[in-house]
């Protein structure tokens, strides 16, 4: 009988580097001692990329019993939908994903970010003296007016030198050591703002507008790319193949005051031309596709999920509905400019957590 756990390392890197399910690499972990070990490649940088490419999965509703606390996560690539306990989420509310880590906030209201793989879980700076938290006299944190947008995090594979930029109350930024004691505010005006992520060094901050914010990982702005568009928007940001775009979420809204909630009709993508400081407006994204909404915006490449349709953008919603409707959870097609819905609506997301997209990192 073979001997599994003799196989050659570099055979276990290409078994390894096949793997895009996450129950998949839990069984391959499952195996023996020497192929779980593969999991400390992620300690070293040099090898990152001999790790699994998993594909995203959207973060659904919980599941709190008196021993667990479970979270499931659905992935639209194989419609199965995976349970996993997370007690570091007990009764905490979770709005968002930067780096394979979940940004949340606990009933103490002490902002955390947990790795769902390894259950580590970092203290940030208490945002209270930098913003006032609206925090209402219910004692069900998840009916608490929070006004926390979003949460950047400059590294996925290491914090010890990384950099977290928070987005409050629209138009207030701040950036963060994690473990540190307090936050450094960037100055963006009056401009609201919507999205951030972090690339080559430098935090891309988008408005409403269009209008990008640069700035440096000491909160320093070095300048501003006006988009000098007319309308405002949901805004993203992303990074795609080593280019930045801006993704503009186009929603429609009844006029029934006690129905506001916005149903998404479309797309519009622009991309950074870096010589002249401005976005040009692009038809595809070809080969790539986005993920948008309350997490940190990214994009994966078709190359590294050669089954899958590219040229999409994945989205799902950036605020709670207000009416009991199903949440705006879909994707849309660059090919035909369609929007299609992600799931069946008795697939239920959480009414206590948005549904949140997250790449888990290894």
């Amino acid at each position: 009988m073979a001997d599994w756990s003799k196989l050659p390392f570099d055979l276990l890197v290409l078994i390894v580097r096949r793997i895009n399910f996450i129950d998949d690499f839990k069984r391959f972990r499952m195996v023996c001692q020497s192929w779980r070990s593969i999991y400390s490649l992620k300690k070293n940088n040099r090898s990152c990329s001999l790790l699994p490419s998993l594909l995203p999965l959207l973060m659904l509703m919980e599941e709190v019993t008196r021993l667990h606390d479970i979270r499931k996560f659905f992935s639209p690539f194989n419609n199965k939908t995976y349970r996993i306990n997370l007690p570091e989420l007990h009764y905490g509310r979770c709005w968002g994903s930067s780096n394979g880590w979940l940004v949340t906030l606990s009933l103490s209201y002490k902002l955390h970010l947990v790795d769902p793989l390894t259950h580590v879980r970092i203290l940030l700076p208490s945002l209270s003296e930098y913003i006032s938290l609206k925090i209402s006299n219910c004692a069900d944190l998840y009916l608490s007016d929070i006004n926390v947008d979003k949460v950047v995090i400059s590294s996925g594979s290491s914090l010890g030198d990384s950099v977290v930029l928070a987005i409050c109350n629209g138009n207030n930024v701040a950036f963060a050591k994690p473990g540190g004691e307090s936050w450094t505010p960037l100055q963006c005006g009056h401009v609201a703002v919507h999205d951030a992520i972090y690339f080559g060094g430098k935090f891309f901050v988008a408005s409403y507008l269009g209008d990008v914010i640069i700035c440096d990982s000491n909160g320093s702005h070095l300048k501003t790319v006006a988009s000098h568009l007319k309308t405002e928007a949901l805004t993203y940001i992303a990074e795609v193949g080593g280019q930045i775009y801006m993704i503009r979420r186009f929603t429609f809204s009844t006029e029934d005051a006690d129905n506001l909630d916005a149903v998404t009709l479309g797309f519009n993508v622009y991309k950074l031309d870096k010589c002249n400081d401005k976005f040009e407006e692009v038809e595809t994204l070809g080969n790539w596709s986005i993920f948008v909404g309350s997490n940190y915006s990214f994009s994966i490449s078709g190359t590294d999920y050669p089954s899958y349709k590219s040229n999409l953008i994945f989205f799902s919603d950036n605020y709670f509905p207000t009416s009991g409707s199903p949440y705006d959870v879909g994707f849309y097609s660059l090919d035909d400019d369609h929007v299609c819905p992600l799931f069946e609506k008795n697939l239920l997301c959480s009414k206590k957590y948005l549904p949140v997209w997250i790449k888990l990192s290894w």
